[in-house]
């Protein structure tokens, strides 16, 4: 299983690991979608990629659906593929969250972890910002749960 995000994975990855033992996460502060596209595109060739990948990426732009579709494109080797929302106080949260919904939704093997839907019911979980979580704490962890069911 792969996972790859942004600084909201690496917030989680701890959790990740323990909730999903055996998940290769590669995440990184403030990386794009773009970014991403390219890690999993590297993955995949080198045959690293595994046959369920978690995607966590948004945080820090808006996509497109053509960005959408290209990284589904890349993932076409995967079983399942779990796209997070994402819960950021930018104005392109709520199109990044519709591109991945409508998205997946054309995809059967792609499904939706509503971060997004979880996180605004609990504001306590973050830092000031909004966006990040302490590492270990109650965010931390149901955001890693929430992808754990997901898989």
């Amino acid at each position: 299983m792969t996972a790859v995000g942004d600084s909201v994975m690496i917030d989680a990855e701890p959790d990740l690991e323990q909730d999903i033992p055996g998940i290769q996460v590669n995440a990184a502060v403030s990386r794009q979608w773009v970014d991403g596209e390219q890690v999993l595109q590297q993955l995949e060739s080198a045959g690293d990629l595994g046959a369920v990948v978690v995607v966590e990426l948004g945080t820090n732009g808006p996509i497109t659906s053509g960005d959408f579709t290209q990284m589904m494109a890349i993932l076409a080797g995967a079983s399942r593929v779990v796209l997070v929302t994402v819960h950021v106080d930018q104005p392109w949260q709520d199109e990044v969250n519709q591109v991945l919904e409508t998205g997946a939704a054309s995809y059967p093997r792609a499904v939706i972890a509503d971060w997004n839907g979880l996180a605004s019911q609990n504001p306590g979980w973050f830092y000031a910002d909004g966006t990040h979580l302490p590492i270990g704490g109650p965010g931390a962890q149901a955001l890693a749960a929430l992808i754990a069911a997901d898989v």
